[in-house]
């Protein structure tokens, strides 16, 4: 469960390499791969029963992971993006709202998830 649950958090990186292009075709697969990936870290985090304590840490390092990596990695990408094609494409908004809102949900999940086990443990 916790490589799961690894698999999922760094699977929001390729989710984000979309924001780079015009069209949503033209990263379909980054999309498929990354969304798939946090997908089964969100299953994961959901089945979890027993935790270890090395998925106990990882769940309590994540939501600092997101706000402090995948966060401000986004908006490079968003700057990337503006600079590559003369202005921030409309897809590109769109998509990173989208791609934000995840995050939200991501950090939301871990952060219950780890509350649910702490109290178990206590």
């Amino acid at each position: 469960m916790f490589a799961l649950i690894m698999i999922g958090s760094f699977g929001l990186a390729p989710f984000a390499l979309p924001i780079l292009e015009t069209s949503f075709t033209d990263s379909l697969a980054y999309f498929t791969l990354g969304g798939l990936e946090v997908l089964i870290g969100l299953i994961a985090m959901g089945l979890m029963r027993n935790p270890s304590t090395n998925a106990l840490s990882f769940l309590k390092f994540v939501p600092y992971l997101v706000l402090f990596l995948h966060f401000p990695a986004s908006l490079v990408l968003l700057w990337i993006s503006s600079v590559r094609h003369d202005g921030i494409p409309a897809f590109a908004i769109n998509y990173i709202f989208v791609y934000w809102v995840l995050l939200l949900i991501f950090v939301l999940i871990t952060r219950l998830t780890y509350r649910v086990h702490q109290r178990r443990f206590q």
